[in-house]
C-alpha cells in the first residue's frame, strides 16, 4: 500500500486527479435552489477538497506547486467557462480572442492555489504541520485575492456552502472566508482523525484528538452563541410592500432611440399591470432599466412621475448619469419618491467590473480596446460609503450588480439600513451558469449582514432572499416578469458588520505563525538531542 501511494504521488496521474479534484470542487457553485442533486455535489466537494489536502501534505514544494495550480485551473476553468460570451457575443471580439481572455482570467486565478499549495508545503515541513496550516493558508489567499489588482473573489469556497449551516453559522460572525475557514478546518479534522485511525497510538493522536475535541466544541457551543449576541438587538417592525420587475430585454450595444425607448415602454408596461391588482410601496426595476442618461430621460420620467403620484409609490431603478460639476459618467442607481418633491437620490456604482465597466492599467491592456467595444465601458467610481435609500418607510442598502462580490464593502453600507437592495444585468453572460452564481454570492451578503435582501434583474435571477440566505420568492430566467412581496426590515448589527474581514485575517496571521514556530521549536528541539 505504502509503494502505491509513493507511485501516485511522484507519478503524472497526480496531476490528473489535481485536475479531476478542481471539477470536483467547482460543480457546487452551479446550483441555486436547494435539490437532491445539490447534496450529491456537495459530497463530492468534500471529497474534493480533503483529497487535495492528502494528497499535497506528502508532496515537495515544487510539485505541491504544480498540484496546486492544476487544482486551480479545475476550479476556474470549469467554474468561469463563461467570461468569454459579453466579449464575443456583445462586444464584437474575435471568437478566438474572447477564448484566450477567458483563458487567461483563469491561469491568473489559479495562480493563487498554486501558491497556497507551494506555502502549505513549505512552511509545513511535516504532514500533520500541512494539515494544520491549510485553512489558515487558503483562506488568506482567497481574502487576498478579493482586494489584490482588481479583486475578484468569485468561487470563494464559502459560496459553495450557501445552503449549510456553515454559512448561516459563520458568516454573521466572520463573512464568507471564515466560512471556508471553518469548512477546511473540518476536513482537517476529519484528515487528523484518518491519521490516528491508521497509526499506532503515539503522542501525535492524543494531541490530534484533543485538536478536533476543542474544534467539535467551538463549532457546536461557542460560534452559535456568538451569532445569537451579535444580532440580539435586532428590530423587526416595520414592512413595506415591493414589486420588482424584470424585463427581459436584450443588451443594447449601441445608441439606438428606438430600441432603448423600447426598453423603456417594456418597464412601464410591466408596472402598469402590477398596479391594476397590487399597491405597492416600492417599485424596483433593475440595472440599466433606463438606458439614456438621466438627463436625457427627463420626458419618460415626468409621465413616470405622475403614474408615481397617482398610484404612491417610490420608483427605484438603474440609470447612467453624469455629473455635470465634474464630468464624471456614473453606473448609477436612482430614486424617485412620489410626492411634492420631485428631487431624485443617487447611489454611485463604487466597485467597476474591470474591462467592462473600466479599464484597469491602462498602459499595459491598451490594446484590448482594439478588439473588444462595449459601451459605456469608462465610468468613474463612486465614493465607498453613501447614503442609503429611503422608500416606502424603509432603508435600502444599494448596490449594483458585481458589487456584491465584496462583502466587507457592502456591510459598510449596510449598517445605516434595513434591508439590502441589489439590481443587475446579468444579460452580458448569456444563458450560462454566470447567474446562478452571483445569486449565491448575493445571498451571502444577507446572511452576512442578517438582512433581508432583495434582487432586481434584467433576464434572471430577481429574487427575494431572507436573513438566513433561503429564496423566499424568485422569478423564472430569460423570461419577462414581475414579482409582489411584503418584506421586512431589520436592524441586526452582526460581528461581521462590525469587523469585516478583519478578524480572519489576524487569526489567519496568528495560526500560521503559531504553527510554522512550534515547527521550528521542534525541529531545534530534535537537533539538539541529536548532538
Amino acid at each position: 500500500m505504502y509503494k502505491q501511494w509513493q507511485y501516485l504521488i511522484q507519478s503524472r496521474w497526480l496531476y490528473v486527479m489535481a485536475l479531476v479534484l478542481g471539477l470536483m470542487q467547482a460543480l457546487v457553485f452551479d446550483f441555486v435552489f436547494d435539490s437532491p442533486l445539490k447534496w450529491l455535489v456537495l459530497i463530492l466537494n468534500f471529497i474534493s477538497l480533503a483529497g487535495f489536502l492528502w494528497l499535497l501534505k506528502d508532496l515537495t514544494p515544487r510539485r505541491a506547486a504544480i498540484f496546486g495550480y492544476v487544482f486551480g485551473l479545475g476550479v476556474f476553468g470549469w467554474g468561469l467557462n463563461w467570461v468569454y460570451i459579453s466579449m464575443a457575443q456583445f462586444g464584437g471580439a474575435p471568437l478566438s480572442f474572447a477564448l484566450l481572455a477567458n483563458a487567461a482570467v483563469v491561469a491568473y486565478l489559479a495562480l493563487y492555489w498554486l501558491v497556497a499549495a507551494y506555502l502549505i508545503v513549505k512552511w509545513g515541513k511535516t504532514p500533520n504541520q500541512c494539515l494544520l496550516l491549510a485553512p489558515a493558508v487558503i483562506a488568506l489567499l482567497e481574502w487576498v485575492r478579493s482586494v489584490f489588482l482588481i479583486g475578484f473573489p468569485w468561487l470563494s469556497i464559502g459560496y459553495g456552502l450557501i445552503d449549510t449551516n456553515f454559512a448561516r453559522i459563520f458568516a454573521p460572525i466572520g463573512g464568507v472566508f471564515f466560512v471556508g475557514f471553518v469548512y477546511i478546518m473540518q476536513c482537517v479534522v476529519v484528515l487528523l482523525l484518518l491519521n490516528v485511525w491508521c497509526q499506532p497510538a503515539k503522542a501525535f493522536a492524543k494531541k490530534a484528538l484533543v485538536i478536533c475535541l476543542i474544534f467539535l466544541l467551538c463549532k457546536n457551543f461557542i460560534f452559535p452563541f456568538a451569532q445569537l449576541v451579535s444580532s440580539s438587538n435586532e428590530s423587526k417592525d416595520r414592512t413595506t410592500n415591493i414589486t420588482l420587475i424584470q424585463g427581459n430585454m436584450p443588451v443594447i450595444t449601441e445608441y439606438n432611440h428606438a430600441r432603448m425607448s423600447k426598453n423603456l415602454d417594456k418597464y412601464t408596461a410591466l408596472t402598469d399591470a402590477v398596479l391594476e391588482n397590487h399597491s405597492p410601496n416600492v417599485v424596483i426595476w433593475p440595472e440599466a432599466a433606463i438606458p439614456f442618461f438621466y438627463i436625457e430621460a427627463g420626458d419618460f420620467l415626468a409621465n413616470v412621475w405622475e403614474q408615481q403620484f397617482t398610484h404612491g409609490f417610490d420608483l427605484i431603478t438603474g440609470v447612467p448619469h453624469i455629473d455635470f460639476k465634474s464630468n464624471d459618467i456614473y453606473n448609477a442607481i436612482v430614486l424617485q419618491k412620489y410626492g411634492n418633491d420631485p428631487n431624485a437620490q443617487f447611489y454611485y456604482k463604487q466597485h467597476l467590473l474591470p474591462f467592462g465597466e473600466y479599464l484597469p492599467f491602462r498602459p499595459v491592456f491598451a490594446f484590448f480596446k482594439d478588439f473588444v467595444d462595449i459601451p459605456m465601458s469608462d465610468f468613474s467610481r463612486g465614493q465607498v460609503v453613501q447614503p442609503p435609500f429611503l422608500a416606502g418607510g424603509l432603508t435600502f442598502s444599494p448596490s449594483i450588480c458585481f458589487e456584491a462580490v465584496f462583502g466587507d464593502e457592502i456591510r459598510q453600507n449596510a449598517r445605516a439600513a434595513d434591508i439590502l437592495l441589489n439590481i443587475s444585468n446579468d444579460a452580458w453572460f448569456g444563458k450560462s451558469k454566470a447567474q446562478a452564481q452571483h445569486l449565491n454570492i448575493a445571498r451571502m451578503r444577507a446572511i452576512e449582514n442578517q438582512k433581508m435582501l432583495v434582487r432586481a434583474t434584467n433576464d434572471g435571477l430577481t429574487a427575494i432572499v431572507d436573513r438566513q440566505g433561503k429564496i423566499l420568492q424568485a422569478l423564472p430566467p430569460f423570461k419577462e416578469g414581475t414579482l409582489t412581496a411584503t418584506v421586512t426590515g431589520y436592524s441586526a448589527t452582526t460581528l461581521y458588520v462590525k469587523y469585516g474581514d478583519t478578524p480572519i485575517i489576524i487569526l489567519c496571521l496568528v495560526m500560521i505563525a503559531v504553527i510554522t514556530k512550534i515547527g521550528l521549536f521542534l525541529r531545534f528541539k530534535v537537533a539538539g538531542e541529536k548532538v
